[in-house]
């Protein structure tokens, strides 16, 4: 028999729609990941890349448990557009995270070299700022954090 392009198509579907099988929770086996320390870098200025990782965050320390978690948010360059944005649904994600006890660290060295006023950014207090971001990345490393870049 030959196949026409609708069979192909009707194949094509249906294997398709096997990969999209719902998901089923696996019984996984792994060890307590005990106290972890954690340091993510926030230098992108696009909105969605900026909630993927506030997302990434908030799967981490779910999985983690937040009382076993330290997490410092870093955030430099065009990453600042994160604490300068109207939009409702990341501030609502910076709030969520902070009330889970992620500290957001503020480069000093972007905000001078872009002029910006700290007390314009969305609920950054003075004490939040470092006096640079790579720097301050840098020196979670050596007090054992582990580095992220999403």
């Amino acid at each position: 028999m030959k196949k026409t392009p609708l069979l192909m198509l009707l194949g094509a579907l249906s294997m398709s729609a096997s990969v999209y099988a719902d998901y089923v929770q696996p019984n996984i086996q792994h060890e307590a990941f005990g106290k972890q320390k954690v340091a993510y870098q926030m230098n992108t200025g696009d909105d969605q890349e900026q909630l993927q990782i506030i997302k990434y965050v908030n799967n981490h320390m779910q999985t983690v448990g937040k009382e076993n978690m330290e997490v410092q948010v870093v955030v430099f360059g065009a990453g600042m557009s994160l604490l300068q944005s109207t939009d409702e649904k990341l501030n609502k994600a910076i709030d969520g995270i902070r009330a889970n006890g992620v500290k957001i660290a503020i480069c000093n060295n972007t905000l001078r070299n872009k002029n910006i006023d700290w007390k314009t950014l969305y609920g950054v207090k003075e004490s939040d700022i470092v006096p640079g971001g790579v720097a301050e990345l840098a020196y979670l490393k050596q007090k054992g954090f582990a580095y992220i870049k999403p």
